[in-house]
């Protein structure tokens, strides 16, 4: 939250340079691409879960923003494919030596407010760099859990729905604010079309967990610790552009 008011603290001095601009546009896009995300655990559940590994997904979604001189506004709303895989390590139990590992995929509508930064390099191309809150509005879920035991053939299998809300059984919360930081470059077609290529790291900015879950789940009484999301994109995105002058 407080990211979310610097960035619009910053939107005043880009206003005064709409003004003084001498070729400023608006633009409306696209873009696709797919995604490497995982879960971050801290504290008991870190120990518990030692083993993080990424899942890939796919992100696309519209985009509108502002181009000012260098400098870009940009928001939109894109759908999102995040999760990841978690295992312990060898444990014991009544039943013996066990391994227990986890996948999950959740799925995601976000709206990203990006400040960002371009530098033409030339006639065509140029880089940028970008930042911003993310708001992450939770859809559905499924995760899928599988238990061996050593010595024994018998593999458990266990498939469960994940839902995202405010009620006692709801996993997730159902909106998680995140920060994104991207990277990327620019190709001018012409002076209405431009395409990009971004890498944009997302990262979660507080516990993913429901908080009236982890109280009424016993699991969580001896496990202590957050659950955040961590994601890497690769885009390439479409902006069409509407020129407009200074009149002053």
């Amino acid at each position: 939250m407080k990211r979310f008011v610097i960035v619009m603290a910053l939107l005043c001095p880009l206003g005064i340079m709409t003004l003084q601009a001498q070729k400023n546009s608006f633009f409306i896009g696209a873009n696709a691409g797919v995604n490497v995300s995982k879960f971050r655990f801290t504290e008991d559940l870190l120990e518990l879960y030692p083993i993080s590994n990424g899942k890939f997904g796919l992100n696309g979604g519209l985009t509108m923003g502002l181009e000012i001189r260098n400098f870009t506004l940009t928001t939109g709303i894109e759908y999102t494919q995040k999760g990841g895989e978690y295992q312990t390590l060898n444990f014991e139990d009544e039943q013996g030596v066990g391994f227990y590992s986890a996948v999950e995929k959740q799925h995601f509508i976000s709206v990203p407010i990006m400040l960002g930064y371009r530098k033409y390099l030339g006639d065509k191309l140029g880089v940028t760099l970008a930042m911003g809150p993310s708001i992450n509005m939770g859809l559905s879920g499924k995760m899928d859990e599988t238990t061996t035991y050593f010595g024994g053939e018998q593999v458990q299998t266990d498939n469960y729905k994940t839902s995202f809300g405010k009620d006692i059984n709801d996993d997730y919360k159902p909106t998680q604010a995140g920060f994104r930081i991207s990277p990327g470059l620019i190709y001018l077609v012409n002076d209405k079309s431009k395409i990009t290529f971004n890498v944009t790291w997302d990262s979660g900015s507080s516990d993913a967990y429901n908080p009236r879950y982890k109280d009424a789940n016993d699991f969580f009484d001896t496990n202590k610790g957050t659950l955040r999301h961590k994601s890497a994109f690769f885009t390439v995105g479409y902006e069409y552009h509407f020129n407009f002058n200074d009149k002053y």
